[in-house]
């Protein structure tokens, strides 16, 4: 059985993309997932000083250990300001630096959303064309506009069906592509 990292792309301890890949990795049917926060991977900004200084964060070995072995990747980016968020970012720097290509050839899954009616859009148009140049392929995305008039905050899912179904789609081709 295939196996999928998942965490959103955030250091909030209440993200709002976080809650969308946990939603999101209880809708995969044919594989195994492990959802990670990236607070638990905190890292000083990235710096040659500090890698030649110090060498790597102990806890990017270890995540960069976690993306080695998994088979592919279900992501849920917030949008800061039009871009991607600097925890994301620094992430993605160290691993780089570990490891290049980061994902591996592997395939990725893009999922984001926000208060805001284009649910990080944006963002997600701008990680998409970056994700190949770090490795990945992505495989499929999916934005959530209006998370809050569109998710059920006591029972943790979509509760409009309409964009249920346009996740569900998602997914079904990023479990595709996984499997084939």
């Amino acid at each position: 059985m295939k196996s999928v990292l998942v965490f959103g792309g955030s250091n909030s301890s209440v993200s709002i993309n976080q809650q969308l890949a946990v939603c999101a990795a209880g809708l995969l049917k044919t594989c195994r997932t492990e959802v990670i926060s990236l607070c638990d991977f905190p890292a000083p900004l990235y710096s040659m000083d500090i890698e030649v200084r110090e060498g790597f964060p102990e806890k990017m070995l270890k995540l960069n250990e976690m993306f080695e072995r998994r088979d592919g990747f279900l992501i849920s980016l917030p949008e800061h300001n039009g871009s991607v968020t600097p925890v994301f970012k620094n992430t993605i720097d160290w691993l780089s630096r570990i490891e290049h290509p980061v994902f591996n050839s592997k395939p990725v899954c893009l999922l984001s959303t926000s208060p805001g009616i284009r649910g990080g859009a944006h963002n997600l148009e701008q990680i998409r064309s970056l994700i190949p140049f770090w490795g990945g392929r992505v495989v499929s995305s999916y934005s959530l506009g209006s998370f809050y008039e569109k998710w059920d905050a006591d029972g943790g899912y979509l509760r409009d069906d309409g964009e249920k179904e346009k996740l569900i789609k998602a997914l079904k081709l990023f479990e595709k592509e996984l499997c084939s």
